[in-house]
């Protein structure tokens, strides 16, 4: 493990792979900041594991490193998840937009490493539609992507993940950030 902490912040559009490679990081060991959402959980998804699931009041009574607005859902980073699991931890991992990954850098810039998950907008289709979303959200995520420039590296990206089986993805960040 490091001697400094490290948050590996894995930034990417939907369908690109975070949530599989956040999986292997957390059976590696490598805990996960939990980011709090008012949207409602989908079938598998349990309360403090993928989400913490909060209704609106609850969303604006706590300090938040970042919120952001997606599809009507409010998603966001409370001070409080990052404080604590740095407290345990020597190295965590969240799944963030573009302007969470920025924000997280500018507040810890000396632990913060960006990771950036290319992917085309025909495999995000393709992904997006073996896990079952529908047609409707697919063609949203598409519009939201190339409105947000959500498939282009972010500003400061530390580490760019283009090509490889999850666990092969798994292994390239271990080997640039695990020692």
């Amino acid at each position: 493990m490091p001697s400094q902490k490290r948050i590996l912040v894995l930034v990417g559009a939907s369908g690109s792979g975070k949530s599989t490679v956040s999986d292997l990081l957390i059976e590696k060991g490598i805990p996960k900041l939990v980011t709090s959402t008012t949207r409602k959980p989908r079938p598998g998804e349990v309360n403090g594991i993928h989400y913490h699931f909060r209704t609106i009041e609850q969303m604006t009574e706590e300090p938040f490193i970042e919120q952001t607005t997606y599809a009507s859902n409010i998603y966001g980073l409370s001070v409080k998840e990052v404080e604590d699991k740095l407290g345990k931890y020597d190295m965590v991992h969240v799944t963030l937009d573009k302007n969470g990954a920025k924000v997280m850098k500018e507040q810890f810039p000396e632990e913060t490493k960006i990771i950036f998950f290319k992917i085309t907008e025909q495999e995000m289709a393709e992904r997006m539609k073996k896990r079952g979303d529908s047609i409707e959200a697919i063609e949203h995520r598409i519009h939201f992507s190339r409105s947000t420039e959500e498939l282009e590296p972010v500003e400061n990206t530390d580490f760019v993940v283009s090509h490889g089986t999850p666990e092969e993805i798994l292994h390239q960040i271990l080997n640039e950030f695990a020692s």
